[in-house]
C-alpha cells in the first residue's frame, strides 16, 4: 500500500447500525465512530442489506458522513426471470445441497457483489461481522481479512434440543473452516477466544469491549429499583419468562421495569412494567438501583451487563451472564441459577447499603481494569494504524 494514500477498508455488517439498540449494534456504532474520527487515515466502505429505508440512509450519512454507506442485494432482482433463475435461484439450490450448511448463510449473488465490490476497490482491510458471512472473502488476496465473530455461532444455532444437538459437531466443524479463512478473528468473550484458539490457525484476539466510564450520581431518586435492558432474541424471552415465572413472585411486590424490543415478546405480569424502546438508557441507569440478567442459554459477552458495571450498578445474573467476563468472582455480579436465591441477592442489594456499596465497588474497579476506554482504543489503532504486511 502507498504511504501517501488512506487505508482502503471494507467492514461488513447486515444490520442497520441504528435501528435498534441491540449490543451488537452497540458495537457496530464504536467502530463507526472510531472510523469517522479517523477519516483522514481511512477510506472506509460499509456495507449492508437488511432494515433499510430512505430515512435510515439519510440518518446514517448525517451521522458518519465521510464513510461510504453500501447497501448491496442478497438475491439477484426478478427483472429479468429467466436471467434470475439461471444466475441466482439455480447456484443457491446446488449451494444449498453441496454444503448442507449450519452456518453458513451467503448466497452466491452476495458472494458475487462483494467480489466485484473487492476488485474495484482493492481493499486494504476487511472486517466482516460474523461467521454466518464469512465466506465473502473466499479466495480474495491481497487483503488483510478480520473475522468480527460476535458470537460462538454454533451454539446460537444448534438449541439443547435433542434433534438439534446431533448437528453439533457438523455446525462446529463448518464454524472452524470458515474462521480458517481469515488471517485475524475477534472474540469478546474470553471462553470464545480460548475456544478459537485451540482449533484454528488464525491469530485469535481478544477484543476488551469497553463504553465510556459514568459517574453516577449516587444521590439520584430512584426510579426504577431494578431494570432489565434487553433484544428480542430467543434466549432473552426465554430467561426473561423464567424470572417472570420463578422470580419476580419472590420480591414482595418491588416493581420492575423492563426496555427494550423484549417487551413486545415476554408475558404480562403484576409489578411488571413494559417500558418499550427508548432513546437514550443513561436517563434510566441513572436513576436505577439494581440491574438484572436472568439468562439460561446464550454465548459471548453480555452488553448489557458491562454497560450497567460502567455505571458502577451491581447486576444480579445467572451462570450464562458472567460468560466472557475475564473475572467470574468480583466483579460487581452477584451469580445465582436457584430463583430463591435470585431474588434474595436483589432483595439484599435493595435493603442493605453496606452491602450494596461492597458490590457497586467491585463493579466500578472490574470495569476500569478490564474496560477502560482506552484499552479498546489502543486495540483498534494496533489492528488498523500499523502497515499490514
Amino acid at each position: 500500500m502507498e504511504n501517501n494514500r488512506k487505508k482502503r477498508i471494507l467492514y461488513l455488517m447486515p444490520d442497520n447500525p441504528l435501528g435498534t439498540k441491540a449490543g451488537n449494534l452497540t458495537r457496530t456504532n464504536y467502530l463507526l465512530d472510531y472510523f469517522e474520527r479517523n477519516k483522514e487515515s481511512f477510506d472506509v466502505d460499509f456495507v449492508s442489506y437488511l432494515y433499510w429505508d430512505e430515512e435510515s440512509k439519510m440518518n446514517f450519512s448525517k451521522r458518519f458522513p465521510t464513510i461510504n454507506l453500501k447497501i448491496v442485494l442478497t438475491k439477484m432482482p426478478k427483472d429479468n426471470l429467466v436471467k434470475y433463475f439461471f444466475k441466482s435461484k439455480i447456484p443457491k439450490l446446488l449451494e444449498r445441497f453441496r454444503k448442507k450448511a449450519k452456518i453458513d448463510e451467503v448466497t452466491p449473488y452476495l458472494k458475487t457483489e462483494l467480489d466485484t465490490l473487492q476488485k474495484e476497490r482493492k481493499y486494504d482491510i476487511a472486517l466482516i461481522s460474523y461467521s454466518k458471512e464469512g465466506r465473502v472473502i473466499e479466495h480474495w488476496s491481497n487483503t488483510y481479512c478480520i473475522l468480527d465473530t460476535h458470537d460462538f455461532l454454533t451454539l446460537q444455532k444448534i438449541s439443547s434440543i435433542t434433534e438439534e444437538r446431533k448437528y453439533f459437531g457438523q455446525a462446529f466443524q463448518e464454524e472452524i473452516d470458515i474462521l480458517n479463512l481469515y488471517d485475524e478473528v475477534w472474540t469478546y468473550s474470553s471462553e470464545e477466544h480460548y475456544i478459537f484458539d485451540q482449533f484454528t490457525n488464525a491469530n485469535v484476539k481478544l477484543v476488551p469491549v469497553s463504553s465510556p466510564i459514568i459517574k453516577n450520581n449516587e444521590n439520584s431518586t430512584v426510579k426504577y429499583p431494578i431494570l432489565y435492558v434487553a433484544s428480542d432474541n430467543h434466549h432473552n424471552i426465554k430467561s426473561m419468562n423464567w424470572f417472570i415465572e420463578q422470580v419476580l413472585p419472590l420480591l414482595g411486590g418491588t416493581e420492575v421495569f423492563v426496555i427494550g424490543k423484549i417487551c413486545s415478546k415476554i408475558q404480562n405480569a403484576n409489578h411488571l412494567i413494559k417500558l418499550g424502546v427508548v432513546d437514550d438508557l443513561d436517563e434510566f441507569y441513572q436513576h436505577s438501583k439494581v440491574i438484572i440478567c436472568p439468562m439460561l442459554s446464550g454465548t459471548g459477552i453480555k452488553i448489557k451487563v458491562l454497560e450497567a458495571l460502567s455505571y458502577g450498578l451491581p447486576v444480579v445474573t445467572t451462570r450464562r451472564g458472567v460468560d466472557g467476563l475475564v473475572n467470574k468472582s468480583q466483579n460487581g455480579c452477584l451469580i445465582s441459577n436457584d430463583p430463591l436465591d435470585f431474588a434474595q441477592n436483589i432483595k439484599k442489594l435493595l435493603e442493605d447499603p453496606i452491602f450494596y456499596q461492597e458490590y457497586s465497588l467491585e463493579a466500578k474497579v472490574y470495569f476500569e481494569k478490564h474496560h477502560h476506554p482506552n484499552l479498546e482504543l489502543e486495540f483498534l489503532d494496533n489492528t488498523f494504524h500499523p502497515n499490514i504486511k
